[in-house]
């Protein structure tokens, strides 16, 4: 892994730390939390944020990774292309959990496609550009 890439690992990891937080936390916490699904106990009472962030680095490093092999330089490039990865990843983790765990629902599932389609792909925007830096 170069330089370049990872700084754009570290910059995208940055936008699905803050997006993720606002989306799923300020904007539909409720929504989240009324879409559970029937187990107990599952959520912590407050975040561990030092796992997040090593999650989000994690993240940060396969859009980079994914769209350093797609070609993706500039902003518009990089969005589509993590709006398409981060759409496939939740409905493969989102309904395999619907099949195997009872902590969501189908609405919850279906919901968290077009999010996570959305803070990937803001998220791959700004790593496009930053792959895109000094050609």
């Amino acid at each position: 892994m170069n330089t370049k890439c990872l700084v754009a690992s570290v910059a995208g990891a940055v936008v699905l730390f803050v997006g993720g937080y606002v989306l799923y936390e300020l904007v539909l916490g409720g929504f989240l939390e009324a879409n559970m699904g029937t187990a107990t106990g599952v959520m912590k009472e407050s975040p561990d944020f030092p796992w997040i962030a090593v999650g989000q680095l994690a993240s940060g490093g396969v859009l980079a990774t994914v769209l350093g092999w797609k070609g993706a330089t500039d902003a518009a490039g990089g969005a589509r292309g993590g709006a398409m990865v981060g759409a496939l990843i939740a409905v493969a983790f989102g309904f395999m959990t619907l099949g195997t765990m009872n902590i969501s629902t189908l609405t919850w599932a279906i919901v968290d496609v077009v999010v996570t389609a959305v803070l990937w792909g803001a998220a791959g925007a700004v790593v496009g550009i930053m792959l895109g830096r000094g050609d």
